[in-house]
């Protein structure tokens, strides 16, 4: 049988394994509340601070930024002239002084410079087949993304539920780190044409998004892609517990409305057993 070259860098994520032990990480995503960012900062005062996206718009000097979608579709768009993938490229080339980036590897060959770059992929299962000998602490086939959304009267493209939060929490549980805080990851529509601590993007109908995407979720405005991705959260928030991972969500949105754990203060004192 033909053995299949990996194109992501495994050894290289698993050499940072344990960098900052039993360390405080804060991850920083790009809804609305980003924007108290700074101030979660100096209360917890974190050894490692990760972005994603367009947080390097933010935030200068991010210990690690991620870019984990295929990014070739839209800089096809880009190269069109349209504005939306235009944006997104700005966001993907953006230099601001990124300690380690790590880069899809569907997106390595748009890379203008490797030098600080690894190379991950996603892995998904299917909702509640998790392996049992899942760890948060092992990247293993790759970061953590939950299954794949198609119900294409939601969405008109297949899609992992699992966003660039849930890559980088794991990303921070393979660093060591034993408390882990995130903001921004809202997933809550809280103006009409401004959605993320950033100017862009703007989610409506368009060629991605059916009017079915765009619904309610005890009163709030949301997605239904956004719901997903809180559900395959909320399953994997016994392996956080398992490995001896405390995560705290600071975003006040749609993880508090969904009652997960990390948004509700429902941590014990107690610190669980490692794996």
């Amino acid at each position: 049988m033909r053995m299949i070259t990996r194109q992501d860098q495994p050894d290289k994520i698993m050499q940072l394994a344990g960098k900052y032990p039993h360390g405080v990480a804060l991850i920083v995503l790009g809804g609305p509340s980003a924007a108290g960012w700074e101030e979660l900062r100096d209360k917890i005062q974190p050894d490692v601070i990760l972005g994603a996206n367009g947080v390097n718009s933010m935030i200068q000097d991010l210990d690690f930024w991620i870019c984990s979608e295929n990014m070739n579709y839209t800089s096809r768009l880009a190269a069109s002239g349209d504005a939306r993938g235009i944006e997104y490229m700005e966001m993907f080339h953006r230099e601001a002084g990124a300690k380690i980036k790590l880069v899809s590897h569907r997106s390595w060959n748009l890379l203008k410079d490797t030098s600080n770059c690894i190379s991950i992929r996603r892995i998904g299962y299917e909702p509640d087949r998790v392996p049992e000998d899942f760890s948060y602490r092992v990247y293993g086939d790759g970061f953590m993304s939950g299954w794949v959304y198609e119900n294409f009267k939601i969405l008109r493209l297949r899609q992992r539920v699992g966003n660039a939060g849930c890559q980088l929490l794991h990303m921070a549980s393979i660093l060591g780190c034993t408390e882990i805080f995130t903001i921004g990851f809202d997933m809550l529509f809280r103006a009409a044409d401004h959605h993320h601590a950033y100017d862009y993007p703007i989610y409506k109908v368009d060629r991605f998004r059916n009017p079915a995407n765009f619904v309610k979720y005890k009163g709030q405005d949301t997605q239904e892609i956004w719901i997903a991705c809180a559900r395959f959260l909320a399953t994997m928030e016994p392996f956080f517990k398992r490995a001896g991972i405390r995560w705290v969500d600071h975003s006040d949105g749609l993880l508090k409305l969904m009652g997960l754990r990390c948004a509700n203060d429902l941590w014990t004192d107690q610190q669980p057993a490692r794996d």
